[in-house]
């Protein structure tokens, strides 16, 4: 009994050195006392003498901490890299100016300007001290940190008697009667600097989007198969008609919008954030373009009685999808550069490389995308009904005489499509993709976001769909051993021809 007392006691002794560890090792991890918006990252300052320069303030050593998380207002922590952090703003009071994702930089630094532009003004604040007294405060006398923009932001301009700043960051708005912290705001760049105190704008983080479990990875493996579907339509050659060269374009542009995503989501793209995000608009469509001109062909196929496609129908096609899609980026190249330096027009910009490299939607996006997109999905679902009813009219007047020849019967069996052909053709002709509007208009309904959620996960794995209906088909399968052969046929007369010369 007092080996057995002895052991347990032996192992709950174990188990809490392992808890103290624990313990000690967060502590000596995270700085105490101080929150982690009052910190910024010094992982690239050298240490000289127990202290760490940033900017023109000594940061002390017992004031900094290895972090591997980081925080965004209203979101979960996020796991990164183990840094460096100083807690800054327990030395100096700060002050938090937005940075727009184009423009941030490692460490928590913005290139856009701002630093040397209040440096040249050097603006003043009131600022509300812990007995109400107002101090009147130079914003060289604040650390400026940089905040990112969220998904959610709203613009507000406030004039200097609605609202208050205290010296801990927080904001008091006099018309919300609400204190926010100082992870839920941030003071807007681009305004009218010397306009402070008497009128400022501020941007609200309001709201957060959770990404889809899983969401990357799926979509990483579909945008491996779409390149192993484009290689089969490339490698056959007779499924490089008109229809098979749409195709490929159109997966074409959707892997180009999915990489582009990929990357934004990885935070891996410190230049060329901006290009990325015209681009992915850009391509995004183009794709939906292509949707609607592949459903514009199938339905000419159909009611043609010629079914050989025009030389030079493909080009007219291209044409047609890459100038309208470029008409569009334009426009919203040229509504970010001029608007941009304008709070005013700030709910009429979309806003690309703010939060995300993308366009960030704002109460305009019909305008620059769900609109149009809207009207192409309308098209693309018409155009299937269209079909559809035609392929049961021919199967209805099949059937009359399936019974009196059975030749008949054979032909009908090969050329009317399964409810599987009935899905290709839904997949190819875009049908599914009127979903994501369907799912923006009943965003606030939570019942109907949990149903929907299923279409945005057939829309992260639709490369794989796609190769799924497309190339693992016995005729498709066939047409690849028989190109197969025919390479491997043409490599031995090559070979014979030249052994005999």
């Amino acid at each position: 009994m007092n080996s057995r007392l002895l052991h347990h006691k032996s192992d709950t002794t174990f188990f809490g050195a392992i808890y103290l560890l624990n313990t000690l090792k967060k502590s000596m991890a995270e700085i105490r006392d101080c929150n982690y918006y009052d910190t910024v990252d010094i992982s690239h300052i050298a240490r000289q003498n127990d202290s760490y320069k940033y900017d023109d303030l000594l940061i002390p050593a017992n004031l900094t901490g290895e972090y591997d998380f980081k925080l965004v207002s209203q979101f979960p922590r996020q796991p990164v890299k183990k840094h460096l952090r100083g807690c800054v703003c327990n030395l100096r009071p700060c002050i938090r100016f937005c940075c727009p994702r184009k423009n941030m930089l490692e460490h928590g630094k913005c290139n856009d300007g701002l630093k040397e532009e209040l440096s040249m003004v050097n603006p003043h604040l009131y600022v509300t001290l812990e007995d109400y007294s107002i101090d009147e405060r130079y914003l060289t006398n604040f650390t400026l940190i940089r905040d990112q923009f969220g998904s959610c932001d709203e613009m507000l301009g406030v004039k200097e008697d609605e609202y208050m700043l205290f010296e801990n960051g927080s904001l008091y708005l006099n018309d919300d009667d609400y204190l926010y912290g100082k992870e839920d705001y941030c003071f807007y760049p681009y305004q009218n600097i010397s306009d402070f105190p008497n009128f400022v704008w501020l941007v609200f983080h309001n709201c957060s989007t959770t990404p889809h479990p899983a969401a990357r990875e799926i979509t990483i493996t579909s945008m491996v198969f779409y390149i192993l579907t484009i290689s089969v339509y490339l490698y056959v050659k007779k499924l490089r008609n008109v229809l098979g060269k749409c195709l490929i374009c159109s997966l074409l542009s959707s892997f180009i919008v999915d990489l582009g995503w990929i990357l934004d989501e990885s935070i891996l793209l410190r230049d060329g954030c901006s290009t990325t995000g015209y681009s992915s608009y850009f391509f995004n469509i183009a794709f939906n373009l292509w949707l609607s001109v592949i459903s514009y062909h199938i339905w000419n196929v159909f009611r043609s009685v010629n079914r050989n496609d025009p030389k030079y129908r493909f080009l007219v096609y291209s044409a047609f999808v890459w100038l309208t899609a470029a008409i569009p980026t334009g426009a919203i190249f040229w509504v970010n550069q001029v608007w941009e330096r304008d709070p005013h027009k700030w709910n009429w910009m979309p806003l690309v490389g703010y939060s995300k490299c993308f366009v960030k939607y704002t109460s305009t996006e019909w305008i620059y995308l769900y609109g149009p997109l809207l009207i192409l999905s309308t098209f693309n679902v018409i155009m299937f009904i269209l079909i559809a009813r035609h392929i049961l009219k021919v199967k209805k007047q099949l059937k009359k005489f399936s019974n009196q020849q059975v030749s008949t019967a054979n032909c009908l069996q090969w050329n009317v499509p399964s409810y599987l052909e009935f899905l290709r053709l839904s997949v190819v002709m875009g049908v599914s993709w009127i979903m994501n509007l369907i799912s923006y208009l009943l965003w606030p309904d939570e019942f109907w976001q949990e149903v929907l959620l299923l279409f945005d996960y057939f829309h992260y794995s639709f490369g794989i769909v796609v190769f799924v209906l497309l190339i693992l088909k016995r005729s498709t399968l066939t047409l690849l051993r028989d190109s197969r052969f025919q390479v491997t046929f043409k490599k031995k007369v090559a070979q014979k021809a030249k052994e005999t010369d």
